[in-house]
């Protein structure tokens, strides 16, 4: 193994892990993380896609979709709750995937790569800037849906402007974590083969 690649490996294994589980083996906390995996990236894109359908037609008031507005207050609500914690499971698991891929070649490349992935990972394990971009809208979209999901605001039909943008920050910002994680490990893969 050379320098180059001992050093990748302390980087990916300096990212914090989406989940905690305490008395599982290694696989099963694997088995568990992919599908958590499944969850925070595959499910959350699909919900993120009809909550943003959902708010875009209901500000343009289609008839089809602006009536049932105000039932896809539940939806809204779990689409914020899922979309907070994504993609990290995701990332993690295409993390771990590339150091047990990596682990005995014995290739060197531009350290550059490396401290890309060194600044991509710092950034992912800040999530404190997550809670201040994304997090306190979301909360307050979620208040403002659980209210309507109990018929107590009136105001539910001002929100799809604010859904629909949030939703859409949100599907960008994920989709380009993903791909700048994807474009680093390709570069390295590349010269492996």
């Amino acid at each position: 193994m050379t320098q180059s690649i001992e050093k990748r490996i302390e980087v990916i294994e300096g990212f914090k892990p989406a989940y905690q589980w305490k008395g599982k083996s290694q696989e099963k906390k694997d088995k568990k993380l992919r599908q958590y995996a499944f969850l925070d990236y595959g499910f959350v894109m699909i919900l993120l896609c009809l909550v943003i359908y959902a708010s875009l037609f209901a500000y343009l008031e289609y008839d089809f979709v602006s009536k049932k507005w105000d039932n896809a207050a539940l939806l809204v609500q779990f689409t914020m709750l899922f979309a907070f914690k994504a993609p990290f499971a995701y990332l993690e698991v295409l993390l771990k995937k590339h150091a047990k891929e990596i682990k005995d070649s014995n290739i060197s490349f531009n350290e550059k790569v490396n401290m890309d992935l060194e600044f991509m990972i710092s950034k992912l394990n800040d999530r404190t800037k997550y809670i201040y971009l994304t997090g306190i809208p979301l909360i307050v979209i979620m208040l403002a849906a659980f209210f309507q999901v109990m018929d107590l605001n009136p105001l539910w039909d001002k929100f799809p402007v604010a859904v629909f943008a949030i939703s859409l920050y949100l599907l960008i910002r994920i989709n380009f974590d993903v791909f700048r994680l994807k474009r680093n490990i390709k570069k390295v893969n590349d010269i492996m083969q």
